[in-house]
């Protein structure tokens, strides 16, 4: 936008919604583009916007990735770089008058700092700052039985829902599963145990860094020649659907 598009905007829309996306710069396997996470939370965020008549501020593409620094490709912040970016761009647009800003963050090493920042940004500008979580969404017992948090199926079956041409099939061809953890954290992922949500955090705490566990750069044992684009964009309705309902929600409550 211009500025006098933007100033028009803000002059035309009561309830401004500012929308965050945050991902990263990071090792994705051997078919994924190193910006896939950014690449997937500004796609959410502009079509969130369309359907909203919100606005996306891409502050940054890195975040905060120093557990994929073993590959080549990847970009990190430090923790308090990252921090004070989005502290930065959120007390910016609120001298600007917008003090409603959605973070949507789509990499989870960005996830506690995101969360700090936008608490202290919110206190600081005087804003309201969300970041939601679909956690709470996912079932503990089948991240268990897949292990498919990085690079696999699901996120490949994302990436060509949403940016099939940056996609290298060709790299995983006859793809066998490179992952393998400790035997003591190995025999926490038995699926059908008791507790399945707390030997799940227990697995996500003892996973170092990624080419210590996974010589391809793929965090699990699914194989990506399995991605379901139409499973993917089921999945990818959903959230979506979820967001604008917030916003839309958010829009009839006015600033404290």
């Amino acid at each position: 936008m211009t500025r006098p598009a933007f100033e028009e905007y803000l002059e035309s829309e009561d309830n401004p919604v500012a929308i965050i996306p945050l991902g990263s710069i990071e090792q994705h396997g051997p078919h994924l583009p190193l910006g896939t996470d950014s690449l997937a939370a500004r796609a959410m965020a502009e079509e969130v916007a369309r359907r909203t008549n919100s606005f996306v501020v891409q502050a940054c593409m890195p975040g905060y990735s120093p557990h994929h620094m073993g590959f080549r490709g990847t970009i990190t912040f430090k923790p308090e770089t990252l921090a004070a970016i989005i502290e930065d761009t959120v007390e910016s647009l609120a001298h600007h008058g917008v003090k409603k800003v959605l973070i949507v963050n789509a990499h989870g090493g960005n996830r506690e700092i995101a969360a700090t920042a936008a608490r202290l940004s919110a206190r600081a500008s005087g804003s309201v700052v969300l970041m939601p979580s679909d956690t709470a969404l996912r079932d503990p017992a089948e991240l268990l039985r897949k292990v498919d948090a990085h690079a696999g199926a699901s996120e490949t079956g994302l990436a060509r829902l949403l940016f099939d041409e940056l996609v290298e099939m060709d790299r995983v061809r006859g793809f066998e599963p490179t992952a393998s953890f400790h035997d003591s954290v190995e025999a926490l992922r038995d699926p059908d145990a008791p507790n399945a949500t707390l030997r799940a955090q227990l697995v996500m705490a003892y996973t170092g860094d990624t080419h210590e566990f996974t010589s391809s750069g793929v965090w699990g044992f699914s194989d990506p020649n399995d991605a379901d684009i139409e499973d993917a964009r089921e999945g990818w309705e959903y959230r979506l659907s979820l967001l604008v309902e917030l916003v839309e929600m958010w829009k009839t409550i006015p600033l404290p």
